[in-house]
């Protein structure tokens, strides 16, 4: 049985940003990205415990989307995933509220 997925507000305005920035060169390109980044996010319902942990303490996990970083919390007992933000790997990490 898969995950449920949710992307959170924070991990969609992040994504809006990615986009338009993109956007500025090429709106293919920025279509494509914004694709890809979402549909990888979606594969997280299958074993999303398989990527390494990012803050231990808080349960966040981080998945590579190159060169994005998709940062997640799973909760295995009700079988969601939070998709928490969408990031640069280039950036600092994104800061993550309580």
């Amino acid at each position: 049985m898969d995950f449920k997925v949710l992307i959170t507000d924070s991990a969609i305005a992040d994504l809006k940003e990615i986009v338009e920035f993109v956007a500025h060169d090429d709106s293919n390109a920025a279509a494509r990205v914004g694709a890809k980044l979402v549909a990888n996010a979606m594969r997280l319902a299958t074993m999303p415990e398989r990527f390494p942990m990012h803050d231990p303490d808080r349960g966040i996990r981080k998945m590579p989307s190159p060169p994005f970083l998709i940062f997640y919390s799973c909760d295995p007992n009700a079988r969601t995933v939070n998709v928490l933000h969408f990031w640069h790997g280039a950036r600092q990490s994104p800061s993550f509220q309580s």
